[in-house]
Order: C-alpha cells, then sequence, then structure tokens
C-alpha cells in the first residue's frame, strides 16, 4: 500500500479513443480525472456518463471540471498529467503548453505529422526531464510479452505485417493533410509493433493507390498500399495494409503482426496471437486489457517518478513516426526511402 495521494489526470480531446482512457482512470484508485477538454464542449458530459457507465459496478458521472481550452484548464487546475488524445493535425502547440506547465503527458498516436515539429516537443521533453508515454497499447499485451522473451537471441527472417480495415467516419481521417493517411495514422500500431519485435526499420520502398473508396466524400488518401522493409539488423519485412473493407460483411478486420524466424512463427495483435514451432502450435490469449495497463504504467510512473514500467516514450514514439512518414515519401515518390533521412 502506499500513501501517494491519487495523480491528478487531465484529458485534453474526449473523442472515442479518450472515452477509453476516462473509463481505465475512473477505475484507477492511484488516479483522479482532475479535468476535461474539447473544443465542443457538447461532446464532455455524453463521454463522461458513457464512462461512469461502464464501471463495475455503475456510478453516478461524478463532477469534474470542464474547459473548452488547454491553456485555461493547465492554469486553472494544474494538473500532475495529461491524456493528449487529439487528431494528428491538433498536435503540437498543445503539447508546448502541457510541457511548460511541467504536466507528464500520455499522447495518442500518432505523436504528430511532422518530424520538425515533434523533434522540437521531444527536445522540450528531455530539457524539463517530464514522463511520457504514447498509445502503442500492443506493446503491453501478453503476446508481445512472449514474443519478444522467445525472439531474443533469434535470428528473425521475415516481419509480415498487416492492417485490414474500413475507413473510419470521422471527415478529417480521409484528408492526407489531416490524418497523414492510413498508414502514419492507423497502421502506425504494425509499424510500432514490428519495431518493437524486430529493431529499427533501414529503408522502405512503397506502393500504393486510390481503387476502393470513390464515393468517400473528401477522400484524398490512398485505400491500399503495400511496402516493403528491410530492417537493420538484416531482417526483410512488409506492411499490407487497405481502408477499403467497409461494407463487407462478416469480414473481421486483419490486424497484427507474423514474425518468421528458423524452426519459429510468430503472430502477435492486441487480443493475442500464436506461436508454431515444429510439432506445436500454441495460441495466445491475452487476459488483461493492453490499453488499461498502458494508462496505469504511466499513473505509476508519475506517482513514483520512475518510467521503467513505459514501453513507449514519447521518444521512441517519434521513430515510429519516422518510419510511417517514410513509408508515405516512398509511396509519393516512388523511390526507396531511409527513414533516418527524415530528421
Amino acid at each position: 500500500m502506499t500513501d501517494r495521494p491519487p495523480v491528478r489526470v487531465a484529458l485534453i480531446g474526449v473523442g472515442g479513443i479518450a472515452a477509453r482512457h476516462l473509463t481505465h482512470l475512473l477505475r484507477m484508485p492511484e488516479a483522479r480525472v482532475a479535468a476535461l477538454v474539447d473544443v465542443d464542449p457538447s461532446r464532455i458530459q455524453p463521454t463522461l456518463i458513457a464512462a461512469a457507465a461502464r464501471q463495475q459496478p455503475p456510478m453516478a458521472p461524478p463532477q469534474i471540471p470542464t474547459f473548452s481550452d488547454a491553456g485555461q484548464m493547465l492554469r486553472s487546475t494544474a494538473p500532475d498529467a495529461v491524456v493528449i488524445a487529439l487528431p494528428p493535425f491538433a498536435h503540437g502547440e498543445v503539447e508546448h503548453q502541457c510541457i511548460e506547465a511541467g504536466a507528464a503527458m500520455l499522447v495518442q498516436k500518432p505523436v504528430g505529422l511532422d518530424m520538425a515539429q515533434v523533434r522540437a516537443v521531444e527536445r522540450a521533453v528531455q530539457a524539463r526531464g517530464l514522463v511520457t508515454s504514447v498509445g502503442y497499447q500492443t506493446r503491453y499485451s501478453e503476446a508481445a510479452d512472449t514474443a519478444r522473451g522467445m525472439l531474443a537471441g533469434r535470428r528473425v527472417g521475415m516481419a509480415i505485417g498487416t492492417y485490414l480495415g474500413g475507413m473510419p467516419g470521422t471527415p478529417w481521417w480521409r484528408v492526407q493533410a489531416q490524418s497523414g493517411g492510413q498508414v502514419v495514422e492507423q497502421a502506425t500500431h504494425v509499424v510500432d509493433l514490428q519495431r518493437y519485435l524486430v529493431g529499427e526499420i533501414e529503408r522502405v520502398h512503397v506502393e500504393d493507390a486510390a481503387r476502393l473508396m470513390d464515393d468517400a466524400a473528401g477522400r484524398d488518401i490512398a485505400d491500399v498500399s503495400v511496402a516493403a522493409l528491410r530492417f537493420a539488423n538484416g531482417a526483410v519485412g512488409t506492411l499490407l495494409n487497405t481502408c477499403g473493407l467497409n461494407g463487407v460483411a462478416g469480414e473481421p478486420w486483419d490486424h497484427g503482426v507474423t514474425i518468421v524466424a528458423r524452426d519459429l512463427s510468430l503472430r502477435v495483435w492486441t487480443d493475442g496471437g500464436r506461436i508454431a514451432v515444429p510439432g506445436s502450435v500454441r495460441n495466445l490469449t491475452n487476459r488483461g486489457d493492453a490499453m488499461f495497463l498502458l494508462d496505469q504504467a504511466f499513473v505509476r510512473a508519475v506517482a513514483s517518478g520512475d518510467p521503467a514500467g513505459i514501453r513507449s516514450t514519447y521518444a521512441d514514439a517519434v521513430l515510429t513516426l519516422r518510419a510511417t512518414l517514410a513509408i508515405t515519401a516512398s509511396a509519393r515518390t516512388g523511390q526507396p526511402v531511409r527513414p533516418a533521412d527524415l530528421g
């Protein structure tokens, strides 16, 4: 047991993903939700009501201060930590405001769309010595733990990444300048898992196209793409993705990484995975909620000042962003791109 006071956490942005963070924070005795911020204040109360209803047992929605401006919230409530759950194009200024206020940050992926911008945030975080985390929850799964253990010391031959799904209804998602496209905004989870399990990506070469979602109003992103990857350790890989499965009844979205090593095949994703070795196949099921574990690790790191339990810091997530931006750049030019050349 500890006599530490609860970590006071504010949420900036209360869209769909923030609702999950809020649900988790309300469950944690070591956390207290200090404020909720959204540019559209009408969204805040419904999100809070839903998060309270998901508690076991359901609880009455607590009284939490609400704001439409992050700067005003930081000045008024001085939270210990913030969860920043904003669209990709909205990152930058808010992070600097939180750093100036000395608040630890859990930032939803991707951390931005511009390398110069995210590197500036990274330097500011390091200068203040703040605890940071980024929402790559699959790193916290039992399947990822098992895979990391089995791959330790093994030579990986190939890492096959897939993100086959549909197009979200959010209008900004289908606009390249606002979301960065599917790889940057969505398949980033797969690229991050490839980095986490195999290592840094040294070179990418990509083909993409807009073939399936012509009826999506305002769309200017590709809806299918294939990337060839070369890892720094010599392994090769692929990333196959589409957002064109909308309306395909009964077709599950396929998200994950399959890793091939000598006498071993591993499949990993948030809900579990599979291990195949000579003479044996074993399915993996994650018993815990990986996103809850991510939120819990962040809160505990802020409380203790020890970030050892955090598996994706802001600095590490910048490297995942760089890899996805390299994939986007290669698709645009048709030429191989080295992520390291992007800064």
